[in-house]
């Protein structure tokens, strides 16, 4: 092969695939607003150990959101999510409080993360959002009957 046709080779080569392979950058993200961090950073605790939000649907967004999602409506992968909306078990409030306390099949138990005042907070947000219509609220008092001896302090 001569030294002329392997240098056409290779700039064909180049010429055909170099082009192509190659894309422009993607157009940097704009970086978020001030608004938009704290919207972000009110999801999240300041104590590592308990939650420190105190209104319901807060409460729902750090707590509950990422499983049964923002809208309620739950959602089936890894595990099973079921809805919060329309869900007729949240007729029960000292159901839907006692799940909260201490958890239910494969969901985490929150008794020792959150307050009697915000298991309270919660319960009441979710029965009366995503299409949930209980006007009966749950007391700080009657969450406290219901959490188990080991969660007292």
């Amino acid at each position: 092969m001569s030294k002329r046709f392997l240098h056409a080779v290779i700039a064909l080569s180049l010429l055909v695939t170099g082009g192509q392979a190659q894309e422009p950058p993607a157009p940097a993200e704009p970086r978020p607003n001030a608004e938009e961090i704290d919207t972000l950073l009110s999801r999240f605790s300041d104590d590592p150990d308990r939650f420190t939000q105190t209104d319901g649907e807060a409460l729902y967004r750090t707590t509950c959101q990422a499983c049964h999602m923002e809208d309620g409506h739950g959602a089936e992968g890894a595990g099973a999510h079921p809805p919060l909306a329309g869900n007729p078990k949240l007729q029960s409030r000292h159901f839907l409080a006692g799940v909260i306390l201490t958890g239910y099949h494969g969901m985490p138990r929150f008794g020792d993360k959150m307050s009697d005042e915000q298991v309270a907070a919660v319960t009441n947000y979710l029965r009366s959002h995503f299409g949930n219509d209980y006007s009966d609220r749950i007391s700080a008092d009657e969450v406290a009957a219901l959490r188990p001896p080991e969660d007292m302090d």
